[in-house]
């Protein structure tokens, strides 16, 4: 049998981005959650994944609504991050989050590096977690000269330049 821990420790050596997977509340308001498990699927048509944990109320909204956002983080958005990153939901605070509605009425996060509207055409139940297939129907980007917000061994980290070296 696989320890818990130490697959949690060797998965944390895979060095990740970091997003916020955003949706709608039933009742039309922000929810969304921090995750690293988000991959591209296929260019065409273009799809992603999202693994989210049935146990997270976010679950249940991308199911029921059927759409969702992924919100690339910029290393600026650490805060952003932790915030989306607690258990007990909380209404948006005004100073951490600021969001607009695309096109398709999902939450997009300012100052994320980009943006993909998904709508879900698939989910896959797959231990404690849910497998989201969405496609892609719109994609916002900004010219946003920051990095990436990475994740390694449990702590946030940036991605430092190694052009031309």
């Amino acid at each position: 049998m696989i320890n818990a821990d130490k697959f949690r420790r060797t998965l944390g050596r895979f060095a990740t981005g970091v997003i916020v997977i955003t949706t709608i509340d039933y009742d039309g308001k922000l929810h969304g959650m921090t995750a690293n498990s988000f991959t591209s699927v296929s260019l065409s048509p273009p799809l992603i994944l999202v693994c989210v944990d049935v146990q997270n109320q976010t679950h249940d909204f991308i199911k029921d609504q059927r759409k969702f956002g992924v919100n690339i983080l910029s290393s600026k958005q650490r805060e952003l991050s932790s915030y989306f990153a607690k258990t007990i939901p909380q209404p948006p605070e005004p100073d951490i989050v600021e969001s607009e509605l695309s096109k398709n009425g999902i939450p997009c996060l300012q100052g994320s590096l980009g943006f993909l509207g998904c709508s879900l055409v698939a989910a896959h139940l797959q231990g404690d977690h849910t497998i989201y297939v969405g496609n892609v129907e719109e994609i916002i980007t900004e010219d946003n000269p920051d990095r990436p917000l990475i994740f390694y061994e449990s702590n946030f980290r940036e991605l430092n330049s190694t052009e031309n070296q």
